[in-house]
């Protein structure tokens, strides 16, 4: 008789009815409210007013309260509340959102009771107590990794602990990130910014460090971590030079000064700039963007003639940025030049902001974009953020960009570049020929 009734209640207008009533009481917390059904055909209005004990033909809308349900079910030969019947009927357990949200706050206390119970100092712990009121550094971060896999979550985040109870107990002593990343996990990567491990440690770290929680460039992040005691790859970060000069009392001047005679390039490391070099002051340091152009003044210049030349390669390295901070303290003014496009501009303008007055452009504005005749048609979904840079240096340089539609790169105005060196002179060895600008 019970199976009867159930196959009797599994037509399509009760399947309707069931699964509103199912949606009602996991938003409703209960057997609370009512339900409507809708567009029903003749047939399904006879199905539901012998199923409700009332004249339902002519009704195309009828709507129902669970508690009405729920009493009809009870006295009916199946003999169940409605709670028990949808669950049998719809073979799951009927999971109340109140009784989800209670289950979601058990789980995530488990989560950070275990890993207070790793925590080992007041800095791990107070870091923990932060997170799980969701005020402290990285909460996002670990909520989100959370929600993704919680067990991958909370064997990251064991680790997160692990290293800032070993930096906490070793302050002032210094170990490199790869190493101690491999100690920590087995793998040199794991602490890189890209990994789950890396990130947390970095929120880990502001917490530890009391700094507020911001952006970080490559450069600050650095700072941050070697703050702490971790000590990135010094040697991976490098920056290409050429006609650099140092004082002649530097211990390092033979190399600067061969390099110098045989218009050849340094490539110089990060750790190199870690070590205090004595620059030649007051000089004008030109910085080029692309590679290419780089080897271009190589190529061209005599030894003689070679401007003191940095090769920034797109967006500085950490090591460029050091090296410029570096020639600024002794005076050196930089002059940068770079591709006329939303990168380049976004570059110059970040060193412009960094230098203040020891920032100049080098041909790079109006006119010398003007007079270039070609480029790279400018994608229209990057005109909004060209009109958004506020170039202090040229402040219709952008307009004219847009005017024009083209983005015009080092390559083609060479000439100008190489026409330009130290000390005023000029370099004409460059076979180069203006084309002819937009009318």
């Amino acid at each position: 008789m019970k199976e009867e009734m159930l196959n009797y209640l599994r037509q399509p207008c009760f399947k309707r009815l069931f699964a509103l009533t199912k949606n009602k009481i996991q938003s409703l917390n209960g057997l609370r409210g009512t339900v409507v059904l809708d567009n029903l055909t003749t047939e399904e209005q006879d199905l539901i007013g012998g199923f409700l004990g009332k004249n339902c033909l002519g009704l195309t809308k009828v709507k129902i309260s669970l508690a009405e349900l729920d009493e009809l079910l009870k006295n009916s030969p199946l003999e169940t509340g409605l709670h028990a019947f949808l669950e049998v009927y719809w073979k799951e357990k009927i999971v109340t959102n109140q009784e989800k949200t209670q289950h979601a706050k058990r789980l995530w206390l488990q989560f950070f009771e275990q890993l207070r119970e790793k925590a080992q100092t007041p800095v791990s712990r107070d870091w923990l107590d932060r997170l799980f009121q969701g005020s402290g550094n990285g909460y996002r971060t670990l909520l989100a990794l959370y929600r993704q896999n919680c067990k991958k979550a909370a064997n990251d985040a064991s680790i997160t602990v692990k290293a800032l109870d070993y930096l906490a107990g070793h302050r002032g002593q210094s170990i490199r990130i790869p190493v101690f990343a491999t100690l920590l996990t087995g793998d040199p990567h794991a602490l890189d910014s890209d990994n789950a491990i890396g990130r947390l440690l970095f929120h880990g770290l502001l917490h530890y460090l009391d700094i507020p929680e911001t952006d970080y460039t490559a450069e600050g992040k650095r700072a941050l971590f070697r703050e702490a005691g971790l000590l990135d790859d010094d040697i991976s970060s490098s920056v290409a030079v050429a006609g650099l000069q140092v004082r002649p009392e530097d211990l390092r001047f033979a190399v600067f000064d061969c390099a110098n005679a045989a218009a050849s390039p340094l490539i110089l490391p990060l750790r190199f700039l870690e070590t205090k070099t004595l620059w030649q002051p007051g000089r004008n340091i030109y910085v080029v963007e692309n590679p290419a152009v780089f080897s271009t003044f190589l190529d061209t210049c005599p030894a003689a003639s070679l401007p003191p030349l940095v090769c920034g390669s797109g967006q500085p390295s950490v090591a460029a940025l050091t090296l410029f901070d570096q020639l600024v303290e002794a005076g050196c003014t930089i002059y940068y030049s770079g591709d006329f496009d939303v990168k380049g501009l976004e570059i110059a303008t970040r060193l412009a902001q960094r230098y203040h007055i020891n920032f100049r452009a080098w041909c790079y504005d109006s006119e010398t974009y003007l007079s270039v005749a070609s480029g790279k048609r400018i994608p229209a979904k990057e005109i909004n953020s060209l009109l958004k840079l506020a170039v202090p240096w040229d402040e219709h340089l952008t307009a004219r960009m847009v005017e024009r539609k083209l983005y015009v790169y080092q390559e083609a105005f060479i000439g100008k570049l190489l026409s330009v060196t130290k000390e005023g002179s000029f370099i004409k060895a460059f076979p180069y020929r203006d084309t002819e600008p937009d009318k």
